[in-house]
């Protein structure tokens, strides 16, 4: 975040030179440029950190005058030599209102007009400007500023660098738009195919109502639009714009719509500060960067920022002025992003801290769209009519068992609606078999829901479960389809049977177990399924995503006949010691078996072609010393069993976790294979005596 305080003093001391272009009627007039100044900054204590990127300590300091330039006198005009034949216009002390700048003065040639040149002050009375052919640059920081009566620019036509068309300044090749007389008649540009830029302060204070952009535009430079109060709409979208500069709006107290192009990266410092009737904007996800205060004094109560966006500047969004917040302000974007910080961004050095409503954008969808719902209320429940049947979108019920109808007033009850139950006190609901479709966290934060019966459901949403943290036991319809979400169950951590009934649906169960429909995908182990050991049905080939997760009990798991191991698959399971794995198995995903601080040892088969990061070995750090970004380290002991040169045995390595090779479990023993075969080979000798003993004494008795 900017020091703003030092900010703010320069951007008043800005807003204070300008501000002499309009009348005493601007919106900054004179006694709240004052409140903006404070009396213990100084415009000299403006930084090169603090203030935006284009702009340079030269480029501030050209809006006060140098009494000690050195500059000379001749008659009305005051000038600089730049060198032995050509001059640069600095000042003008006449009163003509219709003023023609000569091509030589004191038999040098006039080839520079200085960005003071028309004075500093709002009070310039030039109405006409003649620039001679002699003229071959104007300073980008417009000596025009301050000419709020000029209705006419006149350009000699043998001048080869500049040009007035429509009576709009341009440079030559017309990438420039140098300026638009603010008393020039018409409500109505349109800007010429080329322009790439609008200028410092070009476009100031001017009656236009209409403004048409060419695609070429890419930067509109500071102060380039500030103040045309009777503009109410601005189309950039087909523009190549890249950058709004400081106040580059500022001022546009009727601009109540603005289309921002898919080009634009920056939004400067108070790019839009008090456009007051600015009620709605959206931002294109090519935006990188939105300025201090850039829609302060907008009538905006709520923004979607992108996750483009990196920096935001302090004040930039939701505040009436520099030092008031809007009320109920809502800053919606993703969690974790730049808009997410900034809505609770704060500063104790500066005294500062936002407190603004944030929501993503899907909750934010999600919540107009059940604002806009015809609801009404039937016993202790509220519904509405979609379809000509009944959804139910909320649930008032206290008391323990809460049994959804399957008909309301002659509807059909075929849906329960986004968070319908959220924060229910409820122990047990039932659903009906009429119900098809139960949508995403339709059972949020149900704390003391302990039993669910789903009869009919064919689509389970995502999320549906969330928070359910006293559910243990779970019915679900046979006829289900999709229950949506890679860990419909992970915040079910009491959770200890999923029953699925008959029919022709896409799950099944055993002892409470959830599978597929054919058995060949183990989907979610309970986490509070009290087994100490369990052995997987012989046709499952896939361990899902997180599906044993928690587990509080397990000790001993066989996964004979399994293919691959999902990611997160055993994480956190406390009391596991043993896992059997298959010869079968192909692949193990990341966290597969990390956070299990009982198991000290794995045998990992030959067959293993893929172990992903932190599969085996691993657990949390808790302590807080460690740097790591996924805050995991080796468990101490941790052995590897595998063949030498196997992918287990080079991931061991890499992980600088014990490998040991050439052994074989026999009896729930690792044994080393040389032993063995040497033991063999004992057994195998005593066998072959015993055999030459028997034959022997069976022939002598024969011989007998």
């Amino acid at each position: 975040m900017f020091e703003y305080k030092k900010f703010t003093a320069f951007l008043a001391s800005m807003l204070i030179c300008v501000s002499a272009t309009v009348s005493t009627m601007s919106t900054f007039a004179e006694e709240d440029i004052t409140e903006l100044t404070s009396d213990t900054v100084t415009d000299n204590e403006v930084s090169d950190e603090t203030a935006p990127e284009d702009f340079t300590t030269d480029e501030i300091s050209l809006y006060s005058m140098d009494s000690e330039s050195g500059n000379i006198n001749s008659g009305d005009f005051e000038y600089s030599v730049i060198d032995d034949n050509c001059i640069c216009i600095e000042g003008y002390s006449g009163t003509e209102t219709d003023l023609v700048i000569p091509d030589t003065i004191d038999g040098m040639t006039v080839t520079e007009i200085s960005g003071k040149a028309f004075g500093n002050t709002p009070d310039q009375p030039y109405e006409t400007i003649s620039i001679p052919a002699s003229v071959t640059y104007i300073s980008e920081d417009n000596p025009f500023m301050y000419c709020p009566s000029l209705r006419e620019i006149i350009v000699s036509p043998d001048n080869e660098n500049y040009i007035v068309e429509d009576g709009v300044l341009y440079t030559s090749n017309k990438e420039l738009l140098v300026c638009y007389p603010s008393a020039r008649t018409g409500n109505s540009l349109s800007i010429p195919e080329g322009v790439k830029e609008i200028g410092i302060a070009s476009i100031l204070n001017t009656t236009l109502t209409e403004i048409k952009f060419p695609s070429t535009l890419e930067n509109i430079r500071r102060f380039g639009l500030r103040g045309n109060e009777r503009l109410k709409s601005v189309d950039m979208s087909g523009t190549a714009l890249e950058v709004i500069d400081t106040a580059g709006f500022a001022e546009c107290t009727s601009l109540n719509e603005i289309i921002l192009p898919d080009t634009l990266v920056y939004i400067e410092t108070i790019a839009f500060m008090n456009c007051s009737s600015l009620a709605d904007v959206t931002l294109p996800d090519s935006l990188v960067y939105i300025g201090q205060y850039a829609f302060t004094g907008t009538a905006l109560t709520k923004i979607i920022v992108p996750d483009s966006v990196t920096e935001i500047g302090y004040g930039a969004l939701g505040y009436e002025d520099e030092d008031t917040p809007v009320s109920d302000f809502l800053i919606i974007g993703s969690y974790n992003s730049e808009a997410h910080i900034y809505s609770t961004d704060s500063d104790d050095e500066y005294g500062y801290k936002n407190e603004f409503q944030f929501t993503t954008p899907e909750a934010y969808a999600e919540q107009a769209e059940y604002d806009s719902l015809d609801k009404d209320i039937y016993g202790d429940f509220e519904y509405t009519a979609i379809d000509g049947e009944a959804v139910i979108t909320g649930c008032n019920s206290i008391l323990p068992v809460v049994e959804v109808p399957s008909e309301i007033n002659g509807m059909t009850v075929t849906r329960i609606y986004t968070s319908a139950f959220e924060n229910s006190t409820a122990e047990e609901i039932i659903i009906p078999e009429t119900v098809k479709t139960i949508d995403k966290l339709a059972f949020y934060n149900c704390s003391e829901l302990k039993t669910l019966t789903i009869k009919g459901a064919e689509t389970i949403g995502d999320s549906a479960f969330v928070m359910c943290v006293s559910l243990v036991n779970l019915t679900i319809s046979g006829n289900c389809q999709t229950i949506e979400g890679d860990e419909p169950f992970i915040s079910c951590t009491l959770l200890e049977n999923i029953d699925v009934t008959d029919g022709d649906g896409a799950y099944s169960s055993e002892n409470g177990v959830l599978y597929n429909k054919d058995k060949t995908v183990l989907l979610v182990y309970p986490a509070s399924k009290a087994d100490k050991e369990f052995k997987v049905p012989s046709g499952v080939k896939e361990i899902s995503v997180s599906a044993f997760c928690n587990n509080k009990y397990l000790e001993t798991v066989d996964v004979s006949g399994v293919e691959r191991i999902g990611a997160y698959a055993f994480e956190g399971s406390k009391n596991l010691k043993k896992a059997i794995l298959s010869d079968s198995l192909k692949t193990v995903e990341i966290y597969a078996f990390a956070d299990c601080p009982a198991m000290n040892s794995i045998r990992i088969p030959a067959s293993v072609e893929t172990i992903s990061d932190y599969s085996f070995g691993y657990r949390f750090d808790d302590s807080g010393n460690n740097s790591e970004t996924d805050n995991m380290i080796t468990v101490d002991g941790f052995k590897i069993y595998a063949e030498s040169g196997s992918r287990a045995y080079q991931y061991a390595n890499a992980c600088k976790i014990e490998v040991v090779s050439g052994t074989v479990e026999i009896f729930g023993k690792n044994v080393v294979k040389g032993f063995l075969w040497a033991v063999c080979g004992v057994v195998g000798v005593l066998v072959a005596g015993l055999v030459c003993f028997g034959i022997f004494r069976k022939v002598k008795k024969k011989g007998k």
